[in-house]
């Protein structure tokens, strides 16, 4: 269902059928600019958090690159060898 159409010819006898069909539109009208109003705030709620979860993905992977991977022993294992090769390729 859609909104009944505002005829300009219509505004002219200012009938209570054109004022109740301006009427629909202006609820329209408010309704919409409300969701838009909503639609706004919550994609810069978004991208307020987007900015903050770029910023702790930094910080994480700043911290891992500055982790010095210490071994046991005078020999690296196989798998201390890899981790610290996954340390070093991780982008900043």
């Amino acid at each position: 269902m859609g909104l009944p159409t505002l005829e300009f010819s219509d505004s002219f006898l200012d009938s209570p059928e054109f004022r109740e069909r301006l009427q629909c539109h202006e609820i329209e009208l408010e309704r919409t600019n409300r969701f838009i109003k909503d639609l706004i705030k919550d994609g810069n709620m978004l991208v307020s958090a987007l900015r903050s979860l770029s910023l702790a993905v930094q910080r994480f992977s700043q911290s891992l690159q500055e982790f010095q991977f210490e071994c046991i022993g005078d020999a690296e294992t196989d798998d201390e060898i890899n981790i610290g090769e996954m340390k070093m390729s991780l982008p900043i």
